[in-house]
């Protein structure tokens, strides 16, 4: 599945005119995306030490053999599956409808078992049974992903280093500002 992911990434940063193809990798993408945070969680992290003395009634024994595996619990979801949660995020802040999206992802995709499509437009306050509405609002969910993540990836080749001719980065423009200054 992951490398099915990252190929969809790949495609849909290369750009392509839509159609058929993007609306597939962005169901791709996003059913990558729900599977990494059912999985591992929105976010990773460690155990604080507070959970620890609570766990183990005091200090936790120290110096047990072997080796610890740190991912899988609480490591987090991957770098993809964090890059689609961050453009949800900001379709989420565009407007009323893009927060309605962001709903719309996590109860189709993020739910085990998802919601009936009647009973995910209900909570999304549609009052139309249309199932055509929800499809449509589907479609429109993996557009506005896509156009998201397209800006995305122009703002990070905007940022990067460049040498000769491609672009230089803010903060080298910014160094080169200081030094005349």
């Amino acid at each position: 599945m992951l490398g099915l992911c990252r190929v969809a990434v790949f495609l849909s940063w290369v750009g392509f005119n839509g159609g058929r193809a993007m609306i597939e990798a962005m169901e791709l993408l996003l059913k990558h995306w729900g599977e990494q945070c059912k999985h591992a969680g929105e976010s990773g992290g460690m155990g604080s030490p507070m959970a620890t003395i609570m766990e183990w009634g005091g200090c936790a024994p120290r110096g047990t053999p072997g080796s610890r595996i740190l991912l899988g619990g609480g490591a987090g979801p991957d770098a993809i599956a964090q890059e689609i949660g961050a453009a949800l995020s900001e379709i989420a802040r565009q407007d009323g409808r893009g927060e309605r999206l962001q709903q719309l992802a996590v109860m189709r995709y993020g739910f085990d078992p998802a919601p009936t499509w009647a009973a995910q437009m209900h909570e999304l306050g549609y009052v139309s049974k249309a199932k055509q509405t929800y499809y449509d609002l589907v479609h429109r969910l993996h557009v506005r992903l896509f156009e998201v993540l397209a800006e995305r990836k122009d703002a990070r080749i905007w940022l990067t280093v460049g040498r000769g001719a491609l672009p230089q980065s803010l903060l080298k423009v910014a160094s080169k500002l200081r030094q005349v200054g």
